[in-house]
Order: structure tokens, then C-alpha cells, then sequence
């Protein structure tokens, strides 16, 4: 490749990363920690699921026809039943809709039934607009961040679509990085520790942005698909082929099609239909079920299954006696090749796919992600302080390094410091009014922590302080724990939560144990001073 390309990738290589850098660490750092968000951190942030996550399929089709004679008949037409599988509700939810509303509202109503996993003790009722509903279900810490990582909590289509650039910007960095590293093979194994802080971080960028090449391209392509798939290329599809109807596009993708209702009574053996589903997919996980015209002659069945052999998330279509329809994607029954590619994007981005060990690889490879545009940003900040002709001070470097310790330092502490704020509110407030206690939290410390940037302290000692109150953070949570919860590392009531709990203490040690060996010079104190 000749030079003057190289030159030009190089240069679009370098400013896409220190336009974007502070955002690409929040994605990918929000990223990193919402792989393990469901199941694993919501079944340790819920004690409703810490003891079992199943519920027996008798009893699930019982408490179906008990209280599906307590609605109106129009709730009938269609029923979803959520498990407390800890991807989506931590109770078993009953959600009974009528799509053309009733006599108090026009638009789509739900009456809905939550009962306890173990005991199937009745919890919470609702009655008003479905989306209301969903949009004010109880969340707890890690599904706040992992809400935050999709849009930023700003909504669409802003939120997604900023997300969804964020991830071309990271594609168009592993791409042009690829190509300006000539000596790849030499670069993967090079990492100069006892040469100084500015090659370590430069060996460190070049390690991790190879080594981690192929998977941030794939987060980064997947990562802008996700985000720009709704509020751009849906309704540009809809503009090519349905003439701008996307109600149109989305009957025709839509792998539930409505019922046509015979009024014949016939029970729906929902009991028979999960249990055929488990004895096919014994690994795979029942996330939910919908039923179309209970109890009817035409009553069709479908369970949207994750885990197991399958890749990707997988419907499963039933009569309402019992047999089996088939298994299709949660696109519906489409051939070809752009749907198996579609089916593969979710899991792909989140290492859903084949057990938590590449989960935890994705973690990893996650927070590598998170510091390539840091590292590079502290590069160039680096290179334009050295020489006769700097073009940076030393009272400005410092200022910048205080900008990013506080915007991406405050974040992490701003995500570790809800861990055990989940603990407390576990203990002290019921069901969704947790909800209001996260976004003030988040974002005040967060917001706090920044503004403490603005001071003219030493950007070594902010450093420190941010890693030892991250540690302290998670160091609490364990003690939290076996203080006020009923699981806990003691106990043993939950093994999940005793290795969740263990894990916190661990990362929370390293960070308080690395920033105790932090130590401001002379130098670094003078030019916080002269800030």
C-alpha cells in the first residue's frame, strides 16, 4: 500500500478516535458489563429468582385458566405469559391484552397478574394501556445498564442512532487500524512494560486493537445495526419495497400473525406444549409464551426459546392440542441467507451464544474495547507535549487528563456504585418504586465526579482517588450482602450469588491494591498547581 494511503488512513484512524474517543469508552464500557446483565447479574440483583428460575408447567397452565375467567372475554385473544427466567421480568407475569382496547380505553389494554416464583403467591395486578405497562415494569441495576449501553437513556431515535454511529466509528477505527500496523505479527507480542508509561500505553493500544481486531469488528458492525436498524434502515426498507408502509413491513416479518377465532371451545394444554418444549431443547431456556384465542379450536401456541444448540433465539409454534407446528427464527419462517445473518447479529454482539465462558470472554474483549480509544486519545495527548515545538502544555495536558479520568473514571465508578445501592434498595424499598433511585444516583455522581475535574488537583492523585472509591465500592457489596439479604457468600442459599459476590470483592481489591501503589511526583503536583 503506498505511503500517502497509509498517511490518509492514518489520519482518519486518529481523528475518528479522538472525536469519538469519550463515547466509545461509555458504549463499550456499558457494553462490557451488559453482556452479563441478563441472566446473571438480574438473577443476583432479584431475590425473587436467586432460589429457582422455574416454574412447573402445570401450574403455570393453571394459574392461565384461573385467571383468564376473572377477565373479559376480548383479554383472551391474547395471552403472554413471561417466565421468571431472569431475561426479561423477575415474576412470573400474566399479561392478558385486548388489541382493540375496551370500554375505558381505544387503544391496546392489559390486564396483568404477576405471582412470586416460588410460592405463586399473587404479587402485583395492572389494568390500563400495554404500554404503560412495559414501559414502567420494575428494573433493577444491571438492566439499567444495560439499558443505558442501547441508547444512552436519551430514547430513540436519538439514543439509538448516536449508539448506532458510535459503532461505525469503532468499525471504521479496527478496520484503518488494521492497515496503518505494518509489523502485525512483531506488534502482537510486544509489550514494554519497564519503558516508561507512554510505550507501555502505546504497546498496550497496539496489542489490544490487534489481538481484539476481528471482535470489534463484529462489535462494531453488530453494535451499528442494532441501534440504526429501527429508526433507519426499517423505515428506509419500508420506503424501497412497501412503499413506505412500515406497519406493512413488520405484518409480513412478524412471526405471530393473528388468530382467527372459532368460538369452539377447546382447552389449550399449555402443560403438554412447555413440556414437549423442554423434552426438545432440554438446555435451552423458555424465555415466554403466547397464546392466541385461549381455550379456543384455533388456539395456536409459540415460545420463544434462547440457549441450548441454538445460536440464536428460536420460536417454537403449537396448536392449541398440543402438536407441533415447527421452529423458526423470531423473524418468522423466512428462507434465506440475509435472515440467518439478521438472527446472528443480537447474539453475536452480546456473547449469548454458547455459555459463560464466552460471556466472560466477551467481558474482556469488551473492556479491552474500552480502553483502544483512551490509550489512543493519552498517545495523542502524549505526542503533543514532547519536543522544542510542543503544542501542548503541561498545564493543558494535565487538564485533559483530569477530562478523561473524570468523564470515563466517573462512569465506572457511576455503574460500580449501584451494585450495592441494588443491595440497599433490595432491603429497604419494594418492586418498581426502585425504579426512581438509579437515573439520580447514576448520573449525579457521575455529573459530581466530572466537576471535581475542574479543579486544579493533581490528574495522578484524581486517579487514584477514582480507582480506590471504584474499589470501595465493590468491595461493599459483599459485606452488603451478608448484612441484609437473605443469599449470600455464608449462606450459600445461592451459589450464583456467592460467586458474584466473590468476584465483586476480587475486582475490588485489584483496584484499591493498584491505586495504592499510585504515587504523585513533585513534577505532577507543580502542574496541577500552575492549572
Amino acid at each position: 500500500m503506498k505511503s500517502i494511503t497509509l498517511k490518509k488512513l492514518f489520519l482518519l484512524h486518529s481523528w475518528v478516535g479522538i472525536i469519538t474517543a469519550v463515547l466509545l469508552f461509555i458504549i463499550a464500557f456499558s457494553g462490557a458489563l451488559a453482556v452479563l446483565s441478563r441472566p446473571e447479574l438480574k438473577i443476583w440483583a432479584n431475590p425473587e429468582l436467586q432460589s429457582s428460575q422455574h416454574v412447573a408447567s402445570v401450574q403455570v397452565n393453571r394459574l392461565v385458566n384461573e385467571y383468564h375467567k376473572q377477565v373479559p372475554n376480548e383479554f383472551g385473544e391474547n395471552i403472554h405469559v413471561f417466565m421468571p427466567s431472569g431475561h426479561n421480568f423477575y415474576l412470573l407475569t400474566l399479561v392478558f391484552e385486548s388489541h382493540h382496547g375496551d370500554e375505558n380505553y381505544s387503544e391496546e389494554v392489559a390486564r396483568v397478574f404477576q405471582f412470586h416464583p416460588d410460592t405463586l403467591a399473587l404479587v402485583n395486578t395492572y389494568y390500563g394501556p400495554s404500554k404503560d405497562f412495559y414501559a414502567n415494569k420494575k428494573t433493577d441495576a444491571p438492566s439499567y445498564i444495560g439499558e443505558f449501553h442501547a441508547d444512552l437513556h436519551l430514547g430513540r431515535p436519538i439514543g439509538l442512532i448516536l449508539t448506532g454511529f458510535l459503532g461505525l466509528t469503532l468499525l471504521v477505527s479496527a478496520i484503518t487500524g488494521l492497515f496503518i500496523h505494518r509489523k502485525l505479527i512483531k506488534e502482537l507480542f510486544t509489550f514494554r512494560r519497564d519503558k516508561g508509561l507512554n510505550i507501555a500505553i502505546s504497546d498496550g493500544h497496539k496489542v489490544m486493537g490487534i489481538w481484539g481486531s476481528v471482535f470489534n469488528i463484529v462489535i462494531g458492525f453488530s453494535g451499528a445495526f442494532l441501534g440504526l436498524a429501527t429508526v433507519i434502515l426499517l423505515p428506509a426498507a419500508a420506503f424501497v419495497s412497501f412503499g413506505g408502509d412500515q406497519n406493512k413491513l413488520i405484518e409480513t416479518f412478524t412471526a405471530i400473525p393473528e388468530t382467527v377465532i372459532s368460538h369452539t371451545k377447546q382447552p389449550t394444554q399449555l402443560d403438554t406444549i412447555l413440556e414437549n418444549a423442554h423434552s426438545r431443547y432440554p438446555k435451552a431456556v423458555i424465555i415466554d409464551a403466547t397464546i392466541m384465542a385461549n381455550n379456543d379450536a384455533n388456539a395456536q401456541v409459540y415460545l420463544r426459546l434462547l440457549g441450548g444448540e441454538a445460536v440464536a433465539s428460536q420460536l417454537l409454534h403449537y396448536r392449541g392440542n398440543g402438536e407441533f407446528v415447527k421452529s423458526m427464527s423470531s423473524f418468522g419462517d423466512i428462507s434465506g441467507i440475509s435472515i440467518k445473518v439478521i438472527e446472528l447479529v443480537f447474539p453475536m454482539h452480546f456473547g449469548n451464544f454458547a455459555g459463560i465462558f464466552i460471556k466472560l470472554l466477551w467481558v474482556l474483549l469488551g473492556f479491552c474495547t474500552a480502553l483502544l480509544p483512551v490509550s489512543g486519545m493519552m498517545m495523542w495527548l502524549a505526542k503533543r507535549t514532547r519536543g522544542i515545538n510542543a503544542s501542548l502544555s503541561e498545564v493543558a495536558y494535565a487538564r485533559w487528563n483530569r477530562f478523561i479520568i473524570g468523564s470515563c473514571g466517573g462512569l465506572v465508578l457511576a455503574s460500580f456504585v449501584l451494585f450495592p445501592l441494588q443491595i440497599i434498595l433490595n432491603h429497604n424499598v419494594i418492586g418498581a418504586a426502585q425504579n426512581s433511585y438509579f437515573g439520580p444516583v447514576f448520573f449525579y455522581t457521575w455529573l459530581g465526579w466530572l466537576l471535581i475535574g475542574l479543579l486544579p488537583v493533581d490528574y495522578k492523585t484524581y486517579f487514584k482517588q477514582t480507582l480506590l472509591l471504584c474499589g470501595l465500592a465493590l468491595s461493599a457489596v459483599l459485606p452488603l450482602n451478608v448484612l441484609l439479604s437473605h443469599s449470600n457468600i455464608i449462606n450459600l442459599n445461592s451459589g450464583l450469588v456467592a460467586i458474584v459476590d466473590a468476584s465483586f470483592m476480587f475486582v475490588g481489591a485489584m483496584c484499591i491494591g493498584y491505586a495504592l501503589k499510585i504515587k504523585a511526583s513533585t513534577k505532577a503536583y507543580i502542574e496541577a498547581k500552575t492549572a
